[in-house]
């Protein structure tokens, strides 16, 4: 990326945004255009809360990152994991995407360090996503950002988990708003 093709300070934001806002229905042609329908809109028993972030250039919707909070392990089929008798809880990034002409130029960073602090406000000790192999944009951001990498047993996929220290790390107590 060459020093002037980036977003910084020149009109990008990352909000976070719910299906009832007016956004939402701004930002719902990117979720088709990249085909995250169904990422945006899956539910599990295991959410304990969802949360969309949009990235707006100019107050024009570029991308967007959907995370879940969950108790790490329950979505595996196990039990939660707990640490000094407490459960632990995660922040899983099941959405993400950006406009292709709008990449390279920050816009998935800045989606992933919002997600990263956000996780933390949500008392969440790590950030966990997916990618299929072969996804080296992906790959290139994620290991940018300190994100370390386990290959999926069951599909031809990866995950990324960061640890995300918790104002009360690391007996994470809690995996809803403060």
């Amino acid at each position: 990326m060459g020093p002037n093709s980036g977003y910084k300070g020149k009109g990008l934001s990352i909000i976070e945004i719910s299906e009832e806002s007016q956004d939402w229905q701004h930002l719902w042609p990117v979720v088709e255009l990249l085909n995250q329908q169904q990422n945006v809109q899956v539910q599990a028993g295991h959410f304990l809360s969802s949360h969309v972030l949009a990235a707006l250039v100019n107050d024009r919707p570029v991308g967007f990152l959907r995370l879940v909070v969950q108790r790490i392990g329950e979505n595996e089929g196990r039990p939660p994991v707990l640490f000094q008798g407490r459960t632990l809880f995660e922040a899983k990034i099941i959405a993400f995407g950006v406009l292709p002409k709008e990449r390279n130029r920050g816009v998935g960073r800045a989606l992933q360090q919002k997600a990263m602090r956000r996780a933390h406000e949500l008392n969440c000790c790590q950030v966990r996503s997916r990618s299929d192999y072969g996804n080296d944009a992906n790959y290139h951001l994620k290991i940018s950002l300190g994100f370390g990498i386990q290959p999926s047993l069951e599909n031809d996929s990866v995950y990324f988990v960061k640890a995300i220290p918790t104002a009360d790390s690391p007996d994470s107590t809690r995996g809803e708003p403060a």
